[in-house]
């Protein structure tokens, strides 16, 4: 009961400490709670932990300081992310978490500004192989903001109307975890039926919602 209260505790104080930062928003990521800083995500909370994206040298900093990585399970093994948790570092040293979580932000900031001016191909997305930007070549999607303002679940019923209905659905989720810039099975089963219910029932044919 007492390392509960303490986790509670802790995440209430990661999320108090957050709050100073402007531009701060959440949303749901994961099947946990994302938190961005200028539409670029820099920690998770999911299950009474605080999981903070690390970078090229603070990933170094995390692991040496004890910080585990995070794995989401799938229905077969697990994916590994660049988020590790930082509950443990917050509890012994809340002053030195501050400073990881600040170097956290600049870099998500970093990253998110290179990809926004970089010429980025399709097939650099999470998910997409040069076989899926041919498919998307097909519907006159060739650039990366062009998918993200088109959206995954239109290119999706684009794509049918060329592949035919029985389209393989994972072509769903990996367009939507290209788009957020995830692997698709991070995608929480939430995430999956709002796709689902932006597709038609007539369109994905036999294809039911998740239930896992």
């Amino acid at each position: 009961m007492e390392t509960k209260i303490m986790a509670s505790n802790g995440i209430e104080a990661v999320i108090h400490n957050i709050e100073r930062f402007k531009g701060l928003n959440s949303r749901s990521m994961f099947g946990g709670t994302g938190y961005f800083i200028d539409d670029a995500m820099f920690l998770l909370v999911d299950h009474g932990k605080a999981y903070l994206r690390g970078g090229p040298s603070l990933t170094k900093e995390l692991l040496a300081l004890g910080c585990k990585q995070l794995k989401f399970k799938k229905r077969i093994g697990c994916a590994k992310v660049q988020y590790y948790d930082i509950m443990n570092v917050y509890f012994v040293d809340p002053i030195r978490t501050q400073t990881l979580i600040t170097q956290s932000i600049e870099n998500a900031k970093t990253d998110k500004e290179k990809c926004h001016h970089c010429s980025e191909r399709l097939r650099d997305l999470p998910n997409l192989q040069l076989s899926i930007e041919r498919m998307l070549a097909r519907i006159d999607i060739q650039e990366v903001g062009h998918l993200k303002t088109i959206g995954s679940t239109e290119s999706f019923r684009r794509l049918q109307s060329i592949y035919g209905l029985d389209l393989n659905i994972n072509l769903l989720w990996k367009l939507e975890g290209a788009i957020q810039g995830v692997h698709f099975s991070l995608l929480g089963n939430s995430v999956k039926n709002d796709l689902l219910g932006q597709v038609s029932a007539k369109d994905l044919g036999q294809v039911s919602r998740c239930n896992g």
